[in-house]
């Protein structure tokens, strides 16, 4: 959810519905909050000039991973925002008439499965993935025991570089003490660690060994459990195709598939 404004941490969503579509309003508490809530909804405004319209809203995703998870929907709607006291207002208006109600249950839905995202990493809302802050950009590579996940600052800055390479050693912390199998399994639906469970660095059966490198971090995710391997990488992979945007958004191409 790296460009989702609702995703912020500590950001508060209220909905309403309007003629032909639906309103969100997006606000935070502190300045920096407020500044990211604002530079999100900028990306998702120029992530949706670069949908085709032959995309249906059938809820599974097709052309965008990370967007079909975001309150805020692009797919054959209308999107625009302005500035309000602590954040933005969104209205997402549904470019076929049909489709308002399901928009307005849709958004909804989307809100609710974001809040549902509890973790005890946090605040829930990917607030320790060190791939989910805005500017991160997060490449996998296939190993014997798992998966190699590099994340890396874009562009390059001391606080960008620090924040990648806090979270990734927060992670490596909590795989440590995440457990045995008792922990739910990796099915990628956010089943027991919320934001955890969206992020691509697995932490449940596995163990990670972080190292910092130039302008981030190398996590290296080894299955505690051998048999584990091809699960364990088809889950990171599929964690990390949700944090892609079209590449023309932003500047960025986000997440990169592994190889």
């Amino acid at each position: 959810m790296a460009h989702c404004p609702d995703a912020v941490t500590g950001a508060q969503t209220a909905i309403s519905d309007i003629d032909g579509g639906v309103q969100l309003t997006v606000t935070a508490g502190d300045p920096t909050g407020v500044s990211e809530i604002r530079a999100r909804i900028a990306a998702l405004l120029d992530a949706q000039k670069t949908q085709s319209g032959n995309v249906r809203h059938s809820g599974n995703g097709e052309g965008g991973g990370l967007l079909g998870r975001c309150p805020v929907v692009l797919k054959n709607t209308t999107v625009t925002a302005a500035d309000v006291n602590n954040g933005s207002k969104i209205n997402v208006l549904s470019k076929d008439p049909q489709e308002v109600d399901w928009l307005r249950r849709e958004t909804r839905d989307r809100e609710e499965d974001l809040e549902a995202a509890g973790s005890p990493a946090g605040a829930g809302k990917m607030a320790h993935c060190p791939s989910a802050i805005l500017g991160a950009v997060t490449s996998l590579k296939n190993t014997p025991s798992g998966v190699s996940v590099t994340v890396v600052a874009s562009p390059v800055t001391d606080e960008l570089v620090k924040s990648i390479r806090e979270r990734s050693q927060h992670l490596a912390e909590v795989a440590g003490d995440a457990g045995p199998a008792v922990e739910p399994p990796h099915t990628g639906e956010g089943g027991g660690h919320g934001s955890i469970g969206r992020c691509p660095i697995v932490v449940t059966n596995t163990t990670l060994k972080v190292k910092d490198i130039a302008g981030g971090a190398q996590i290296d995710v080894k299955a505690n459990v051998p048999a584990d391997v091809p699960k364990l990488q088809a889950e990171s992979k599929e964690r990390a195709a949700k944090f892609q945007l079209p590449p023309s958004a932003s500047g960025s191409t986000g997440a990169a598939a592994p190889h």
